[in-house]
């Protein structure tokens, strides 16, 4: 009698077999998926309760920009701001591309609390002023409502070469993003170990200069868009970091379900 019946019938029973471990496993897996997905869930209710529970508690702090300089001022090597640049102004290049030009806008950060004080920090290209000269912003206290709520004499400023100035103009041109730019940040924290931490990020760039439409090698303050001809924006977005710890530097983490690379913080309106 042939063998090949019986070696026939145990293949059969060794796929029937490996279809059901292989069943068996698909189901397993299956459960540990829907497991899995409900401890995201779970996670991420946790993490938006904690979040929503910490933006109730955050400082009511807005940060504007305002009253941007037109006409274009002139600067001193000294960092003293001299008179403004008048409307149709000319440069002559080479020779008058080394002359500055300042590029400026007051910086409001108000305290809306009613008895809530915070600590703000700034960086970047912030600075006070007094007397027309420009000092160094230290980190300050802000006080709620009804003392002292605003920073006062707070201003986003830097000065440029006419020259520097005239290669944002090319850029813009082109379609490239401007070079010369004058950027800052204003931090606020309440100083609660578990609690939040709102960073803007302050930006004025634009094109004063244009080259003269009827001849060479001469650029004059723009006088046909004015103040159009920068680019700010007066209500700067926002981004808050939430705090397990300030002290460890600890942050909450992010759902799962949310994209990588922002662990811990978003950006507010």
């Amino acid at each position: 009698m042939s063998d090949t019946p019986w070696i026939a019938a145990q293949a059969a029973a060794g796929f029937l077999a490996f279809g059901a471990v292989a069943w068996q496993a698909y189901r397993i897996r299956q459960g540990n998926e829907v497991a899995h997905r409900a401890l995201i869930a779970s996670e991420a209710v946790a993490i938006d309760a904690a979040r929503a529970r910490l933006d109730a508690q955050a400082p009511a702090v807005t940060v504007r920009l305002t009253d941007v300089a037109w006409p274009p001022h002139g600067a001193s090597q000294f960092g003293v701001i001299a008179g403004e640049w008048p409307a149709g102004y000319e440069w002559h290049f080479p020779a008058k591309e080394s002359e500055r030009i300042v590029l400026q806008a007051r910086v409001l950060v108000e305290n809306l609390a009613p008895e809530q004080y915070v600590s703000v920090e700034y960086g970047g290209n912030l600075i006070r002023e007094k007397d027309g000269r420009r000092q160094p912003v230290r980190p300050a206290v802000l006080w709620p409502s009804g003392r002292s709520t605003v920073s006062q004499n707070l201003f986003l400023q830097k000065d440029f070469t006419v020259k520097e100035l005239s290669e944002n103009y090319e850029a813009r041109q082109e379609g490239r993003p401007l070079p010369h730019r004058v950027t800052g940040t204003v931090t606020v924290h309440e100083r609660r170990d578990n609690g939040v931490t709102d960073t803007w990020e302050l930006e004025l760039t634009g094109c004063p200069v244009r080259p003269d439409k009827t001849r060479s090698g001469i650029w004059v303050v723009d006088t046909e868009s004015g103040i159009d001809c920068l680019e700010f924006d007066s209500h700067p977005t926002h981004q808050r970091t939430y705090w397990l710890s300030r002290r460890r530097q600890e942050r909450l983490p992010e759902p799962t379900y949310r994209s990588e690379g922002t662990e811990g913080s978003r950006p507010l309106p």
